[in-house]
């Protein structure tokens, strides 16, 4: 299948290794992002861009959930779900396809704009 997803928010050792497993049987790439690579643009977390020019390291606390990024998995996403749910990603973790719109975004960008979606499909925004 090939592409990655990028990890943002998990922090323990087996829901990483559990989706990380998972994806693998799919020929699927998991990124762990560190905390300290927020401030990142997602291209560049993804293996996609070159780094170009300084970027702070990000020093504040956990973006307030978890997230992940499906890179090169487009037309996959649907499938790759249900495997997701079985290793306990369920509906609460925010998900998003990088694209050529948010490539350039940082994690805390994007998971701001995923919470407004949320907030306004769910009615509350």
């Amino acid at each position: 299948m090939g592409g990655k997803i990028l990890l943002f928010g998990f922090d323990d050792l087996p829901s990483i290794l559990a989706v990380g497993s998972a994806m693998e049987e799919l020929g699927i790439e998991t990124i762990p992002v560190a905390r300290a690579d927020y401030g990142k643009p997602l291209a560049v977390l993804a293996g996609l861009d070159d780094p170009s020019g300084p970027v702070r390291p990000y020093a504040g606390g956990p973006l307030g959930g978890r997230m992940l990024v499906f890179c090169g998995l487009d037309s996959q996403v649907p499938t790759l779900l249900p495997a997701l749910a079985q290793t306990g990603v369920g509906p609460e973790c925010l998900k998003a396809v990088l694209t050529s719109h948010n490539r350039t975004w940082d994690a805390l960008t994007l998971f701001a704009e995923l919470q407004r979606e949320r907030r306004a499909i769910e009615g509350k925004g």
